[in-house]
């Protein structure tokens, strides 16, 4: 359990100075699309640790959830041969942005960034989310919801919990 809270206290450091660039250095970085896949719809299993059928309930309740409040969310799995540890939350801004998550004029996507052969997990809340969930919050949900059932390798039921509850912190 330390050792989680010593891993877990590093994550959020480096969350911390990654929101300390300015918009020039993050316009000026890397925010080139060569290296970015095309979304095929809110779920995005490219490291396939969900079946067809779990897709589609993923799929199912962030669709009913956005017609319901307006907000976006993505979902994306992503395997160590398109990033790395290092990088991926960068990798996952550049994602969120790249493919216009949430609406432009409220900026209120959400991208759920997975990857179990690195074992991480980013959420990117845009501008407009941050009013409403706070870091410390969204981070509690990770802690409480998806990284329990991500240890015994329940990804489907980590990410269904982890969303269901960030849609109940949202409404």
């Amino acid at each position: 359990m330390k050792q989680l809270f010593t891993i877990l206290t590093t994550i959020l450091f480096v969350v911390f100075v990654a929101y300390g660039q300015t918009s020039s250095q993050s316009a000026n970085s890397n925010d080139s699309s060569d290296n970015l896949p095309k979304a095929i719809g809110y779920i995005n299993d490219f490291e396939n640790i969900f079946t067809d059928r779990q897709e589609k309930i993923l799929d199912s309740l962030v669709r009913v959830f956005e017609k319901q409040t307006t907000i976006e969310i993505a979902i994306v799995t992503l395997d160590s041969s398109v990033t790395n540890k290092e990088e991926f939350d960068d990798y996952t801004l550049r994602l969120a942005n790249y493919w216009g998550v949430g609406k432009k004029d409220k900026d209120n996507g959400i991208l759920i960034g997975i990857s179990s052969s690195l074992r991480k997990i980013r959420i990117q809340n845009g501008y407009g989310i941050e009013n409403i969930l706070t870091n410390e919050e969204t981070k509690q949900i990770i802690d409480n919801y998806f990284i329990p059932n991500f240890k015994t390798g329940d990804f489907f039921e980590g990410t269904m919990q982890g969303t269901v509850k960030l849609m109940e912190k949202l409404k």
